[in-house]
C-alpha cells in the first residue's frame, strides 16, 4: 500500500506596530484603587479594548475563548485569516473572532477539530497555553506555583508564561490554574504582553551559512505543481504566486534533505526550522511557511492531497504571500511561501 502523508506549517514573522491611539477611558465601574485599573486605562488608550455600549468595562466579567482570541490577536498587531476554511462547526466567516480564530488554528496555537467552543470561558491555565503558544515562549521561573506541579498538563507553558515575565500569579505562590480569566485581568496580561513584544527591532540581514546555485533551475514536476497551485488560487479569486528560483532551490535541498536522512518533519537535523534554513541560505522575509509531502507519485497527486488537507490549503490560498518555493527529490515533495 502506498504511503502518504503531509504536515503545513506557517509563521507570521512580521513586527507588530501600532496605527494611531484612542484617548483614555474613564470606565465609571473601574475604580483607581482596583488592580486592573492601569491596565484597563492605559490598553483603551491604545485603542486595544473598548468598554460596552453603556459605558461600563465590566471587570469583573469572564473571558470566552472567542474574546481571549481577539484579544491577543490586537495585542499582537495580527490582522487574521479571513479567506480560508474552518472545520470548526461553531464558528462562522461572521463571527468578528474569526479571522483571529482562523490564524491561531493554522499556526498551530488552537487543535483543529469539529468544534471550537467560542463561548466557553477560559481559565487561567488555557491563557497561559495560548500565550506561549502564540508568542513561542519557553523557560522556566527560579521558583515555580505550588499549584502547578511538574503533572500538570499545561505546567510547562504557566512556568513558561512566568519565566517571561507576562504574569507573577494570584500571590501566596500560587497560579490558580483553573481560575476563570476575567475581562480585568485579561487588560493586564494584554498590557505585560504589549510590553513584552515592546518596540520592533532593526531588521538585520541574516548571516549567510548556505550557498544558492546561481544556475538553479526549476523542474518539470515542480514548475506543473506551481501552475496548479495558481489554478487553485485563481478559483478563490487570489493572485498567482511568483515562482522563485532562489526560493525553489532552498526547497530542493529540503527535500533531498529528508530523503537522505530518512526523516518527515519541518524541524530538519541538519538545517533546524523551515524559517531558519530560509535566512541561512540568505533569504529575506516578512512572512513564510512550508507544506511538506511525501509518498506521492506526480505533480496532481501531491497537489490533492495539499488542497484536500485543511493546514496545507490554507498555505496555499493565504492572500498574504507573494511567492513560492517548489522541490522534489524522489518522493518528497516540498512548498516555501514567502513575502519579502
Amino acid at each position: 500500500m502506498r504511503k502518504h502523508f503531509a504536515i503545513a506549517t506557517a509563521l507570521l514573522l512580521s513586527a507588530s506596530l501600532w496605527s494611531g491611539s484612542a484617548e483614555a477611558a474613564a470606565f465609571p465601574d473601574v475604580h483607581p484603587n482596583e488592580k486592573a485599573y492601569d491596565a484597563v486605562e492605559e490598553m483603551a488608550a491604545r485603542g486595544l479594548i473598548s468598554g460596552f455600549p453603556d459605558g461600563t468595562f465590566r471587570q469583573n466579567e469572564p473571558v470566552t475563548r472567542a474574546q481571549n482570541t481577539i484579544f491577543l490577536g490586537r495585542v499582537q498587531g495580527v490582522s487574521g485569516y479571513e479567506k480560508v476554511e474552518l472545520p470548526y462547526s461553531d464558528v462562522a466567516p461572521s463571527q468578528a473572532a474569526f479571522p483571529y480564530i482562523a490564524f491561531y488554528a493554522y499556526n498551530n496555537v488552537y487543535e483543529l477539530g469539529s468544534r471550537f467552543y467560542p463561548d466557553t470561558v477560559v481559565t487561567r491555565a488555557e491563557m497561559a497555553r495560548t500565550v506561549v503558544k502564540a508568542l513561542y515562549l519557553n523557560g522556566t521561573p527560579e521558583t515555580g506555583f505550588s499549584d502547578v506541579p511538574a503533572s500538570h498538563p499545561d505546567a510547562v507553558y504557566i512556568n513558561a508564561l512566568a519565566a517571561n515575565g507576562l504574569t507573577s500569579g494570584v500571590g501566596n505562590g500560587k497560579y490558580d490554574p483553573n481560575g476563570i480569566v476575567t475581562r480585568g485581568q485579561m487588560a493586564i496580561f494584554m498590557l505585560n504582553i504589549d510590553e513584552f513584544i515592546g518596540e520592533p527591532e532593526p531588521v538585520e540581514e541574516p548571516e549567510q551559512l548556505y550557498d544558492i546555485d546561481p544556475t538553479f533551475e526549476p523542474s518539470a514536476i515542480e514548475r506543473e505543481i506551481w501552475t496548479i497551485v495558481n489554478e487553485e488560487r485563481a478559483k478563490e479569486g487570489l493572485a498567482p504566486l511568483k515562482l522563485a528560483k532562489d526560493l525553489s532551490y532552498v526547497a530542493r535541498v529540503k527535500s533531498q534533505d529528508m530523503k537522505d536522512l530518512n526523516y518527515f518533519d519541518h524541524q530538519s537535523p541538519t538545517y533546524g526550522s523551515p524559517f531558519s534554513m530560509m535566512s541561512d541560505f540568505g533569504l529575506t522575509f516578512s512572512l513564510a511557511g512550508e507544506n511538506i509531502a511525501g509518498g506521492y507519485t506526480d505533480a496532481e497527486d501531491v497537489m490533492n492531497g495539499w488542497m484536500n488537507s485543511p493546514g496545507h490549503r490554507t498555505n496555499i490560498l493565504t492572500p498574504e504571500y507573494e511567492e513560492i518555493g517548489i522541490g522534489v527529490y524522489g518522493r518528497y515533495y516540498t512548498q516555501m511561501f514567502i513575502t519579502r
